[in-house]
Order: structure tokens, then C-alpha cells, then sequence
């Protein structure tokens, strides 16, 4: 009996390869469809080398999400205009300028020629489009309403991009105040204060309390400095090498769950995420039990998917979409109401759009407000020991002049 080679979507949204045995290749497929796989491609294991070809273009092709974005931008607006997205493939493949989405254009073009659908063919290219992405354009074949589906894909995508830009500044920008400070500090204690200190030892002026505060800095910083640095880098590195493992990551999500402002800025992002792909997939026909799939694996804190896969279990076993929610401590009581208003009217999509815009704007302030207080704290920090510094300069000076005066 023939052997196809066969590359699948599973159940979770992983991708899975392996070979079965059927009389052709209409019996494979049918084989995986038993199996609960979603086919990538399938090809009998006599065009084995036609597959790692395939393989191959498919690996080089580089871009991630910047590039899915501009190519699902293109058929959106080619799509509005009229042409089915066959033709608009096509002419992308023709007059891209962009040589990677004119391959990538080209070679979805020939799939869709081959007979597959457009989310199968992207499905073969994860570094570009996440499952989530894929269901979302396979909701968007099935309902005959790409552009719809298209212009949905690009709201959730340019979200998705600003809050991670949102989070990715707000966390830059303290980091550098704190290296300028350390900077600042660094400057004062190994450069101009063993001057003023040869200085004030030279014309034998006392050291008085800021000039003495300063050297207690300085013998600290370079007797403690190495070795609790050295503390902080081996600490890092546990910590990192436990979350490697379920228990670890699990462990420490918890923890920093329960922060008091790094808690709550990790919980909106949560809901951010969650919320605004739930309302883009409810906007596109995905049913409920799939759109919560997708939902959960959006989330990157652990404890905040464990309580997500205990509500989505919840859901599937009939209970109320809100009632679940208030179960696990997913939402607070606020969004709770909106969400069983939402439930009530039919109006799910409306209600995680308002949800995702009420926790953009909580976690737009609470970034704003913890960048603001970690700046103020390092600029102040700085400039209060300039000040002492500045300070033991003006009191040595006047020490060393009322020294020099007659008795």
C-alpha cells in the first residue's frame, strides 16, 4: 500500500508531521480528518524531495508578523475593490516591489491553484501567521466574507503591535533614566571624589559628613558591588532556568501576579490580549468553543491560562459566560456586568471591545504612572547626590578658608 508524507494542524494548533499508509491520496486525507488533523500537505513519499523543496522556500521566507500585516493590508484593499483574492495573490506575485511578499504572494497563489484553501496555505508559515490568524481567515472562507475578515485580522494585529510598543517604551525608558544615574553616581565616586580627596589631604583640610558619607559610598560600591552583582546575575539565571520547567514558570507567574503595581500591569495585559482577540473572533463567526480556545493561548502568564482553560472548561459544560468568569477571578465585578449584558443581548463582540478599551486605558496609566514614579525616583536619586557631593566641595572649602584666617 502507498505511503504519504503528511504535515497537520492538530487540536491544540501545534504543528505535527509524520507517514500513513492509504490506496491514495483522497484516502489520506480522509485518514487525518478521522485522526482530528488539519492538512498542511500531503504527498506521497515517492515526491519526498519535492517536500523538503517546499520545506526549504518555506523556511526561507522571513518576515514574522510585520509581513503578514502587509500582506494581509494588501488583499484587504484589493478585495474591497472587487478582485477575489485568487487575482489579488496573483497581481501581488506580478508587482510586489517587496521581494519577500512577492514570493510569499506567488507561492500562497499556486497553492490556491492546487485547490487548497487560503488558510491552509498560510498555515505553513507560523513565523508569519499565528493560529490564530489562520482560524480567523478559515472562519472568513467558510462565511464567504474575507474582507470583513481582513479588516478584522488587521485591527487585532495593530493592537496586538501597540501594546507590546506600549509596554517595550514604558519599560525602556526607566532603564535608561536608572543607568544614567548609576552613571552619574559612578562619575562622582571614582573620578572627581579621590581629586577633591587628594585636594583636601594636600592643603589638610578635615573631611567633613557629606565628603565621608561619599567615600562610604564609593569603599561599599567596590567591595560589595562585584559580589552582590554577582548575586543579582546567578539569582537571574535560576529563576530563568526554573520557569524553564511547568512547575517554575507556573510558580513565579503566580508570584509576580501578586506584585502590587507589577501585578496589575501583568493582569491588564492579560485581559488586553485576551479580550481584544475574543471580540476579533467573535466579530469573524468563530463559534464560541473555538473562540476561547484561541483565546487562551494568548495568554502568557500561567496562572492567569489555568484559571482561562477552568473557565473555558466551565463554558463548554453549559455554565453562563459571565457567571464563569466571576468563578476564576478573571474580570472584576465591572466587566462582569458588561459581559452578562453582553450575554443577554447577544452583544459578546461589543462587550470585549469595551472590556479591551477599559484595560487599555487602566494600563496606560498604571505604566504611566509606574514609569513616572521609577524616573522621579532615579533623576532624584541622582540629583540628591550631586547636592551632597556638591555640598562637601562647598563646606571643605569653607573648613580650609577659616583654617587659613589669623587666630
Amino acid at each position: 500500500m502507498p505511503e504519504f508524507r503528511y504535515r497537520a494542524i492538530d487540536e491544540k494548533g501545534g504543528v505535527t508531521s509524520g507517514v500513513l499508509e492509504a490506496f491514495d491520496r483522497k484516502s489520506a486525507l480522509v485518514l487525518l480528518s478521522k485522526m482530528r488533523l488539519r492538512p498542511i500537505s500531503v504527498s506521497s513519499t515517492g515526491e519526498s524531495s519535492q517536500v523538503s523543496d517546499e520545506q526549504g522556500e518555506e523556511k526561507a521566507l522571513r518576515g514574522g508578523e510585520a509581513m503578514a500585516l502587509a500582506l494581509i493590508r494588501k488583499l484587504h484593499q484589493l478585495c474591497g475593490a472587487g478582485m477575489p483574492v485568487g487575482d489579488a495573490l496573483k497581481s501581488l506575485s506580478v508587482r510586489s516591489l517587496n521581494k519577500v511578499l512577492k514570493r510569499l504572494s506567488r507561492n500562497l497563489y499556486k497553492d490556491l491553484g492546487e485547490g487548497k484553501t487560503l488558510a491552509d496555505s498560510i498555515s505553513k508559515y507560523p513565523n508569519m501567521f499565528d493560529p490564530c490568524v489562520v482560524h480567523l481567515v478559515e472562519a472568513g472562507e467558510s462565511t464567504a466574507n474575507l474582507e470583513f475578515v481582513f479588516a478584522n485580522i488587521i485591527n487585532y494585529i495593530e493592537s496586538r503591535r501597540k501594546l507590546r510598543a506600549t509596554v517595550i517604551s514604558a519599560i525602556a525608558y526607566p532603564i535608561f533614566l536608572c543607568c544614567l544615574a548609576f552613571g552619574v553616581v559612578a562619575l562622582f565616586v571614582f573620578f572627581m571624589l579621590p581629586k577633591i580627596r587628594g585636594m583636601m589631604e594636600n592643603l589638610g583640610a578635615e573631611e567633613n559628613f557629606p565628603v565621608k558619607m561619599m567615600n562610604f559610598l564609593g569603599s561599599f560600591i567596590t567591595s560589595a558591588g562585584p559580589f552582590l552583582l554577582v548575586l543579582a546575575v546567578a539569582v537571574f539565571f535560576s529563576v530563568k532556568f526554573w520557569r524553564k520547567s511547568k512547575r517554575g514558570k507556573s510558580a513565579t507567574d503566580s508570584f509576580f501576579l501578586k506584585l502590587p503595581i507589577i501585578g496589575k500591569i501583568i493582569f491588564d495585559s492579560e485581559i488586553c490580549r485576551f479580550s481584544n482577540l475574543a471580540a476579533t473572533l467573535f466579530d469573524s463567526g468563530v463559534n464560541t468553543t473555538e473562540a476561547f480556545r484561541l483565546s487562551e493561548k494568548s495568554l502568557k502568564n500561567e496562572e492567569m491560562r489555568s484559571r482561562f482553560q477552568s473557565f473555558r472548561i466551565a463554558v463548554n459544560d453549559g455554565a453562563p459566560i459571565a457567571a464563569a468568569l466571576h468563578r476564576y477571578k478573571l474580570l472584576g465585578d465591572e466587566d462582569i456586568d458588561i459581559i452578562a449584558v453582553g450575554e443577554r443581548t447577544g452583544s459578546l463582540v461589543k462587550a470585549f471591545e469595551e472590556i479591551h478599551k477599559a484595560h487599555t486605558d487602566s494600563l496606560n496609566i498604571r505604566i504611566k504612572v509606574s514609569t513616572g514614579t521609577l524616573a522621579g525616583v532615579a533623576l532624584g536619586t541622582a540629583f540628591l547626590l550631586v547636592f551632597i557631593f556638591a555640598v562637601g566641595i562647598v563646606l571643605s572649602i569653607l573648613g580650609l578658608s577659616n583654617s587659613m584666617l589669623p587666630s
